[in-house]
């Protein structure tokens, strides 16, 4: 049960506040946890406040500021894949509230996005690549950097066209592949980038849940990279 709610007005105080509590961004993940009795803390630190919503871009790079909304990564202009990826999850009262920072904490299809165009993350003292993202104790995210691809492609597989979980989803950025949907965490696909979706397709070990199951996930994977890799003129 949640005891004590904060709201620090930097995100220096964010990580002095911290302690054995949890962070919320837009609170997409946090909340639903809270009230399932899954949420593992009683202190919530809530970066509302914390100025990390800024958007910067300047010289073919884009920085995004870890409690930027989806709504308005989705709105960003020549932002390829990233855009793409942005409008695609779920709808738009959730689009209005999960952020960037939430997204590349649960794996979701922006982190799969940011992978293919190469990303640098910005944590509380230190800059990691997208792929080695691993928050430590009394760690947030305090923004992402890119170099700007308009010409990026993100696809993806879903049950329905909103509101969905994705089965498979596929971004491609200047010869970089990542697969999101397939493994715990968004993954570079060595296959697709030599230009063979059937490889792509045997090389992952996907799960099988309540969305898809493995086998389904292999075959969308080779239908959806040949697809994206078309559509990037990649092959």
């Amino acid at each position: 049960m949640i005891t004590e709610y904060l709201l620090p007005e930097s995100a220096e105080k964010a990580v002095a506040e911290l302690g054995a509590g949890v962070i919320m961004g837009g609170g997409t993940t946090v909340m639903p946890a809270a009230l399932a009795g899954a949420l593992d803390a009683t202190r919530v630190v809530g970066l509302a406040r914390a100025g990390l919503d800024t958007v910067e871009r300047q010289g073919g790079r884009t920085t995004l500021g870890a409690m930027t909304t989806l709504a308005a990564v989705a709105a960003l202009e020549n932002a390829g894949a990233l855009s793409a990826a942005a409008a695609a999850v779920g709808g738009p009262a959730l689009r209005n509230m999960a952020t960037v920072g939430g997204n590349l904490v649960i794996g979701g299809d922006v982190a799969t996005a940011l992978l293919a165009l190469g990303a640098e993350v910005t944590l509380t003292d230190r800059t990691v690549a997208v792929d080695e993202l691993e928050l430590q104790p009394g760690e947030l995210i305090r923004s992402v950097t890119f170099e700007d691809d308009p010409d990026s492609v993100f696809l993806r597989c879903a049950r329905r066209a909103a509101n969905s979980p994705a089965v498979v989803s596929v971004a491609v950025s200047r010869g970089r592949v990542a697969l999101g949907g397939v493994a715990d965490r968004p993954m570079r696909s060595p296959g697709a980038e030599a230009g063979d979706p059937a490889r792509a397709a045997q090389e992952i070990d996907p799960p099988t849940d309540a969305i898809a199951s493995a086998w389904y996930r292999r075959r969308m994977t080779e239908l959806f990279v040949r697809r994206a890799l078309e559509a990037s003129h990649a092959v």
